[in-house]
């Protein structure tokens, strides 16, 4: 017989894809992905906000790799001459920098020393001459009254950080202890940076990090080859046309050129000056002399270094050393093409390579452009 109680409905009950295997958490995934995209937008903003409140100490901690990077790596090439540990390599790579650096001094101190004391005297005297000479010229032609900021103003402005002598001197040690700290247990910080990666990740990204550390390698060396020929091709060709203080120019020169193009530039300011209170003939022959030089440096040293450095197109680097001088001052300006070169490495093998998965060369090389 058939019960006579009327039977209650029970509606079935939905099914979530909590039970199923996490199928349908990836159903819900795939159905609602603007969530998701939200998510990483909002990650993507909060990194870039960090970035932006912390830039002078983001910048003072990649100095600091960057440090540890020429330890780290010159230590390991001791270290495969002679044996040694990376820590006593580390050590013994410290004593032969001051060892050096002692060395010439010693040898070239006191004619530095004069040839700069004797800048510090000429340059101002022959830029008040050559303004003598220049602002009645200008005046006759542009109404300077009008004019709310002078050169030299907007120049202060933009180098201001380099006027605070107790924040470079602060960021100069910071710079020395983190870059012994990064070198000496350079292991430990990249396990743990590697530990933040899912695992499936972790192999590509600490292939990544060596690229990215390799190509600040080779540009170290770059620069500094570049600023050690082009220091003493200044200063030779500034003693052989009779410029006042060629030794002290040169280095000068040297030391700017670690800054990519806007480096020489600042650079031939101080000689052209100079030559100008003496006649304009010999500043028409320091104009040409510098023009050679990073001629030679553009056609000849750049090809040599680059065969091991990423290259660096010449307006990507101009354009990020402006946004970084801008937004960092004259340390954003020091430490911009060392981050481009970097950025460079990371963009193309994390992004171009590996999320679009375009493992292709997107120039044509000089060979296939002449078929």
């Amino acid at each position: 017989m058939s019960d006579p109680r009327p039977q209650r409905f029970e509606p079935p009950v939905p099914q979530t894809g909590l039970d199923d295997g996490g199928h349908g958490a990836a159903l819900l995934r795939t159905r609602f992905p603007i969530s998701r995209t939200l998510v990483h937008l909002a990650v993507l903003a909060l990194a870039v906000l960090f970035v932006w409140l912390t830039l002078p100490v983001d910048l003072v901690i990649f100095a600091g790799v960057i440090l540890a990077i020429c330890l780290r790596r010159a230590a390991e090439g001791l270290c495969r001459l002679t044996g040694i540990g990376v820590g006593w390599g580390i050590g013994a790579i410290l004593l032969l920098a001051l060892a050096a650096l002692a060395a010439f001094g010693w040898f070239f101190a006191q004619q530095i020393a004069a040839q700069i004391d004797l800048l510090s005297q000429q340059l101002p005297a022959a830029f008040q001459k050559l303004s003598a000479s220049v602002v009645p010229f200008l005046d006759r032609h542009f109404n300077l009254n009008q004019m709310q900021t002078s050169p030299m103003t907007v120049v202060k402005d933009f180098f201001g950080a380099a006027t605070n002598i107790v924040e470079i001197l602060g960021a100069a040690i910071m710079i020395l202890f983190l870059g012994l700290y990064f070198a000496v247990e350079a292991e430990l910080y990249r396990g743990g940076a590697l530990r933040l990666v899912p695992r499936d990740r972790r192999e590509r990204t600490a292939e990544i990090m060596h690229e990215a550390a390799s190509a600040i390698w080779y540009w170290m060396l770059g620069r500094f080859f570049s600023m050690t020929v082009l220091g003493a091709l200044t200063a030779l060709g500034l003693w052989l046309i009779g410029v006042p203080a060629p030794v002290a120019l040169g280095l000068l020169s040297g030391i700017l050129t670690f800054v990519p193009y806007l480096g020489a530039f600042v650079s031939a300011i101080p000689s052209v000056i100079l030559a100008a209170a003496v006649n304009l003939h010999l500043a028409i022959y320091v104009v040409v002399l510098y023009v050679g030089i990073h001629v030679v440096e553009g056609y000849v040293l750049v090809p040599l270094v680059q065969r091991k450095v990423v290259h660096l197109p010449p307006a990507l680097a101009l354009s990020n050393q402006v946004i970084l001088g801008v937004l960092a001052g004259f340390f954003g300006i020091l430490l911009a093409t060392p981050l481009l070169a970097a950025a460079i490495v990371v963009v193309r093998m994390a992004y171009v390579e590996d999320a679009l998965g375009d493992r292709s060369d997107p120039l044509p090389s000089p060979a296939h452009e002449r078929q």
